[in-house]
C-alpha cells in the first residue's frame, strides 16, 4: 500500500553473463518505490509452482549452482585485480555523484468523493484523524511526526485534560499525550458521533473501545476493554485555497464516567441516567453531519439560537430566573447528553431541574469566554470556559467562595430554530485542582466496585 518500504527501481542486470539469468518460469519482477505494490517481489510463470514438472526442478538447481560458480567466480577475480585501499581513509565521492537519501513515503489518505469538498478546517482533521487510527500505531515518532506535519501547524499547541500540553507537531509525537495514551491504551477503536466544521474551525465527539493495560495518571489498569467518551475542538488556518492547518487542539475525556465504569468513581450518582451517548437522531450521516446534507441547512439560524442557548442556559440571571429565556430555544422533548455526574436529560423539565439550575444554584456573577465556536449546516459547537463565584453544591463539591474556572465542550443540532439535542463535556479534574483536590488520585485511592 503506501508504506515506506524500500524497492528496487529497476530489474538489476543478470550475474556474469547467462549462468544466473533465472529460467522463465521463475522470472522476477521488481515493483518500483511509488505505487501501489512497493517493495514486493513478484514471481510469475506460465504454471502454478505446485505443479514445477521434476524436469524444471532439475534445471532450477543447475541454475542455481550456475549462478553460485559465477558468483565465487567473479569475488576471486576481484580480490585478484582490485586496487589496494586504505581503510582508514575518507571514501572520496564524486562530485556529481547521485545521492538518494531514504525519505519516507507519507500518507496520502484516499477519501470517498463524497468528501472532496468539505470546508477546509473539516478536510485537514479528516486527514489527520484517518492517519491517526490506521497508520500512527505502527510508526516511529520521527516518521509520525513527518506525516503529521502535513495538517498540524509549526506553532501546533495541543491542550487538554490530564495529560500534559504539547507544543509543536514533534512534541505531540514524541512526549505529548499521543505517546502517553498509546502506551496506557495498548489497543483502541474510536468511532465518531459528530463531526463538524468550518473553514477556520472544526469539532468531533467520538467514543472509544480501548483495552486499558497500562497505569492512566496514576489510576491502576483493570487490565480489560473499557468506553470512554472523548470530544476535541480544532482552530485552523488557510495555508492555500484548498488546504488548511490546525494550529490548536483542545482534547478531553469524559474522565467522570470512564472511572465510573472501571468502578472507581469520584463524583456522587448523578440523578439523571449515565453512561449512554448517541450520534444525532437525524438521517444526516454518521458521523453527523454529511457536509453534502449540511449545505442544505440554515447555518445562520442555527448559529443565531445556539449563541443564545449557550448564552442564556449557563450565564442567564439566577437559579429560577430566565426559564423562559433557555425554554425559547429548545424544543420540549429534548435530549441532552451530558457527562458523567450530570447524566442524560429528555425533555425540558429533566434538563431545568438536573443540569441548567444546579449549575446556576451553584455559581454566583458567572461569566464566559467562547474561544472557538462555528455551525455546519444545524449542527454547532462551540469551546471556552465558563466562570464564577462557587456558592453552592456542584457534582458533590461543597460550595467555597472561589472563583473557579470551568472549560467546556459544547454541541448541539438545531431543527426548526429550536435546539433539538446537545451534548455537553466539562473540565471537572480542573475544578477539583481550583479546590486543592487531585481527581486523579482520588479515582486511583478509591476501592474499586463492581459496576454493572
Amino acid at each position: 500500500s503506501s508504506g515506506t518500504s524500500a524497492a528496487w527501481v529497476s530489474r538489476p542486470p543478470p550475474l556474469l553473463g547467462s549462468s544466473c539469468v533465472p529460467p522463465p518460469y521463475l522470472s522476477a519482477t521488481m515493483a518500483v518505490s511509488t505505487g501501489d505494490h512497493a517493495g514486493y517481489l513478484h514471481l510469475t510463470g506460465d504454471e502454478p509452482m505446485l505443479r514445477v514438472q521434476k524436469q524444471k526442478a532439475v534445471h532450477s538447481a543447475r541454475w542455481a549452482l550456475g549462478c553460485f560458480a559465477s558468483v565465487a567466480a567473479a569475488f576471486t577475480v576481484g580480490r585478484q585485480t582490485a586496487p589496494s585501499v586504505n581503510i582508514g581513509a575518507p571514501v572520496q565521492m564524486p562530485a556529481d555523484a547521485p545521492w538518494s537519501p531514504w525519505v519516507p513515503q507519507l500518507f496520502q489518505p484516499v477519501l470517498q468523493p463524497a468528501y472532496t469538498n468539505e470546508p477546509l478546517a473539516k478536510s485537514a482533521v479528516r486527514r489527520f484523524d484517518m492517519y491517526l487510527m490506521t497508520q500512527a500505531a505502527f510508526a516511529t515518532p520521527a516518521v509520525k511526526t513527518l506525516n503529521v506535519e502535513q495538517w498540524l501547524a509549526p506553532d501546533f499547541l495541543y491542550e487538554t485534560v490530564g495529560f500534559a500540553t504539547s507544543r509543536t507537531p514533534r512534541g505531540w509525537c514524541e512526549s505529548g499525550e499521543e505517546d502517553q495514551f498509546r502506551r496506557t491504551f495498548n489497543e483502541s477503536v474510536f468511532s465518531q458521533m459528530l463531526f463538524l466544521g468550518t473553514d477556520d474551525m472544526a469539532s468531533t465527539t467520538s467514543y472509544g473501545s480501548v483495552f486499558w493495560g497500562n497505569d492512566l495518571l496514576g489510576v491502576p489498569a483493570p487490565n480489560d476493554w473499557v468506553y470512554f467518551r472523548v470530544a476535541d475542538f480544532y482552530a485552523a488556518r488557510k495555508i492555500s485555497p484548498v488546504a488548511a492547518q490546525l494550529y490548536y487542539n483542545f482534547m478531553i475525556i469524559d474522565f467522570a464516567d470512564l472511572f465510573r465504569r472501571v468502578g472507581r468513581p469520584v463524583l456522587p450518582p448523578a440523578a439523571l441516567p449515565e453512561g449512554l451517548v448517541l450520534t444525532a437522531a437525524a438521517n444526516d450521516g454518521v458521523p453527523a453531519p454529511l457536509s453534502s446534507v449540511a449545505k442544505s441547512q440554515d447555518a445562520a439560524t442555527a448559529q443565531k439560537v445556539a449563541k443564545a442557548a449557550l448564552h442564556d442556559d449557563w450565564i442567564g440571571s439566577g437559579a429560577g430566573a430566565g426559564t423562559k429565556q433557555w425554554r425559547s430555544h429548545w424544543h420540549s422533548n429534548l435530549t441532552f447528553y451530558g457527562p458523567g455526574g450530570i447524566g442524560r436529560a429528555h425533555g425540558s423539565e429533566q434538563y431545568r431541574q438536573h443540569v441548567i439550575e444546579p449549575f446556576r444554584a451553584a455559581f454566583d456573577d458567572r461569566s464566559l469566554d467562547t474561544k472557538i465556536f462555528g455551525c455546519e449546516g444545524n449542527y454547532c459547537g462551540a469551546f471556552g470556559e465558563l466562570s464564577g463565584r462557587h456558592v453552592g453544591t456542584w457534582l458533590g463539591l461543597e460550595a467555597s467562595g472561589k472563583i473557579l474556572s470551568i472549560r467546556f465542550a459544547l454541541n448541539w443540532r438545531v431543527v426548526d430554530g429550536l435546539v433539538q439535542e446537545g451534548w455537553a463535556l466539562f473540565d471537572i479534574p480542573a475544578v477539583f485542582k481550583q479546590l486543592d483536590l487531585d481527581f486523579f488520585a482520588m479515582a486511583a485511592a478509591a476501592r474499586p466496585q463492581i459496576h454493572s
